[in-house]
């Protein structure tokens, strides 16, 4: 396997460079997209490793669009698997040496369109074994992505932005007869939002549980691109589909009963749709609190 990395950049602090170091020395190269609008306090010690090709315009584009590039870069160098990462996701010591090896014992790959993992580890815990089963929703995060396999699905959708960028791909990548195939015997460090714990109405505020709540923007971002999702598969009869609005009801359930930011993120959700009805696609205009990724 002939395999660089990508990365998207928004506004990092200083644990993005661990965490490239993680993976660093077992890829060819490292396309690094910086998506902060001005400066970058480790822009000197990134460009510093010699494997990295560091962009940045000034301009967030989101996620879609900096993978569209990454993915055409990477083909034109040559490579025939593109690791994508999140600067805040990494990997445990020996983890991504046992994910590579996990893949490359794969006896079909050419059958395979991406390669993911678990980001918490399943019950039966950690297994020198390579314990695998077909996901049909990889997240974008640690995933391997199979070049020629991405040159027949098509670009990632760049109305999406961000948020459910990795499920539409995973929805195109099996309706072409591919396999999305995670492992649970590797964990991927990763930060899918911000955990609270917090009490909610249904127990009479009496009972305190663990959630993960997102920025009213990102609410934004996954009212606006379910339902776009919704209407973009409609026709193609593909069941998996209609788990995106059961996903979404269910993050809009913790976050109302959860959140202690209830009217800030009814306004966004409101927007959200309001906005897939008008189809006003792509980066919202109010980007308070918006990031370029999960």
């Amino acid at each position: 396997m002939k395999i660089a990395a990508a990365i998207i950049l928004y506004h990092p602090d200083k644990s993005c460079l661990a965490n490239i170091h993680t993976y660093y020395n077992y890829v060819q190269k490292l396309y690094v997209f910086d998506n902060t609008e001005t400066g970058n306090n480790f822009r000197d010690e990134l460009q510093s490793l010699t494997k990295i090709e560091y962009y940045q315009d000034g301009v967030n584009m989101g996620l879609s669009k900096r993978l569209n590039e990454a993915c055409s870069l990477a083909i034109t160098d040559g490579f025939d698997w593109l690791l994508t990462m999140d600067q805040d996701s990494s990997f445990s010591e020996g983890d991504f040496i046992k994910y590579l090896g996990c893949a490359n014992q794969c006896t079909a790959m050419d059958t395979v369109a991406m390669f993911g993992l678990a980001y918490e580890r399943d019950n039966s815990g950690p297994s020198p074994t390579c314990r695998y089963e077909e996901n049909i929703r990889l997240i974008t995060s640690g995933s391997l992505l199979n070049l020629q396999t991405f040159k027949k699905i098509g670009s990632f959708d760049e109305a999406l932005f961000i948020d459910l960028v990795d499920h539409d791909y995973c929805i195109r990548v099996i309706a072409a007869g591919y396999k999305t195939i995670q492992y649970n015997n590797i964990l991927l460090l990763h930060n899918l939002g911000n955990t609270v714990y917090n009490a909610s109405i249904k127990s009479l505020f009496l009972v305190k549980k663990k959630k993960v709540i997102h920025s009213p923007v990102r609410y934004y971002y996954m009212v606006r691109n379910t339902f776009y999702l919704i209407k973009k598969f409609e026709n193609q009869n593909l069941p998996h589909v209609g788990q995106l609005r059961a996903d979404l009801n269910t993050r809009l359930k913790i976050a109302f009963f959860y959140s202690r930011n209830i009217w800030q993120i009814w306004k966004y959700v409101r927007l959200g749709y309001n906005d897939y009805k008008q189809n006003n696609m792509g980066q919202i205009d109010d980007m308070q609190n918006a990031g370029p990724g999960r």
